[in-house]
C-alpha cells in the first residue's frame, strides 16, 4: 500500500503585543516632589523586594518585535552585559534593559492551548517560556517545581471568543528556579501582555488543541492510500 501526504500551509493563532508605556502621572510637582509613574500596556515584572506584588518601579515595558505565535518555538539570542546596542537577535520583543544588562523574551518549547471554553477564556501551556539575559542563553520561566503556585499555565482572556481580531489580556507568573545562574533564583516573575488575536501562516506540521482558537486552524494534513 502506498501513502501520499499533501502538506498545506495553514493559518494559526498569534498574539500581537501592545507596546508598554511608562507615563508620568503626577500632573503638578510641588517642591520638586518625586515623579509618579504608571506602567500600562505590555510589561514584565520582577518582584525584587519580595513583597509578592509588582510595583511600577519593578516593571519593564515590552515592545513587539514579532507576534507571539502559538505552536512555534521563537528563540532569541545575543543578550549581553550593558544596554541594547543593536547586535541582538530578538524573537518576540525588542531587547530591553534590566539592571543595566540586555535581555529578550523567548520560547524553548511551543506554547499550546491547555483549555479553551469557546467563550474567551483560555489557558495556555507556558512551560516553555523563558528569557535570555546578560549573556545567559536561557533563564527558564516555566515555574519552580517546589512552588505549588507555579503551574506553568498562563490565563488568556478575550473580549469575545478569541477569534481573529479580538482583543486579549494575558497574565502569567512563575518563580525563577533556585539554581538559575542569574543569581536571581526564587524571585517572582510576572508577565502581562495586551493586544489582539491575529493569524500567521505556518507549516502544516504544527498542531494546536482547543475549541475557540482552534477555529483559526484549517485542515493541515491529508492522506490518501492506493493499493
Amino acid at each position: 500500500m502506498e501513502f501520499r501526504r499533501l502538506n498545506r500551509v495553514i493559518q494559526i493563532a498569534s498574539l500581537t503585543i501592545l507596546n508598554g508605556i511608562t507615563a508620568n502621572t503626577n500632573a503638578t510637582l510641588v517642591n520638586n516632589a518625586a515623579f509618579l509613574f504608571n506602567t500600562t500596556g505590555s510589561y514584565f515584572g520582577m518582584d525584587t523586594n519580595a513583597d509578592g506584588t509588582f510595583q511600577n518601579s519593578e516593571k519593564t515595558t515590552m515592545s513587539q518585535f514579532a507576534p507571539l505565535a502559538l505552536g512555534q518555538i521563537q528563540s532569541a539570542s545575543g543578550s549581553h552585559a550593558g544596554i541594547p546596542d543593536g547586535s541582538e537577535n530578538p524573537a518576540i520583543d525588542h531587547p530591553w534593559n534590566f539592571f543595566g544588562n540586555t535581555g529578550m523574551s523567548q520560547t524553548t518549547a511551543p506554547i499550546l492551548i491547555f483549555s479553551d471554553d469557546g467563550a474567551g477564556n483560555v489557558m495556555l501551556d507556558f512551560s516553555g517560556w523563558g528569557i535570555t539575559w546578560n549573556g545567559i542563553p536561557n533563564i527558564p520561566l516555566g515555574g519552580d517545581s517546589t512552588v505549588p503556585a507555579d503551574t506553568g499555565i498562563a490565563i488568556l482572556t478575550c473580549s469575545s471568543t478569541c477569534a481573529a481580531g479580538d482583543s486579549y489580556v494575558l497574565d502569567y507568573s512563575a518563580h525563577i528556579r533556585q539554581s538559575d545562574p542569574s543569581a536571581k533564583g526564587g524571585t517572582l516573575y510576572g508577565l502581562h501582555l495586551e493586544g489582539t488575536i491575529s493569524t500567521v501562516p505556518v507549516p502544516a506540521a504544527v498542531w494546536l488543541f482547543g475549541s475557540g482558537l482552534i477555529g483559526l486552524i484549517g485542515t493541515a494534513r491529508h492522506y490518501s492510500g492506493q493499493v
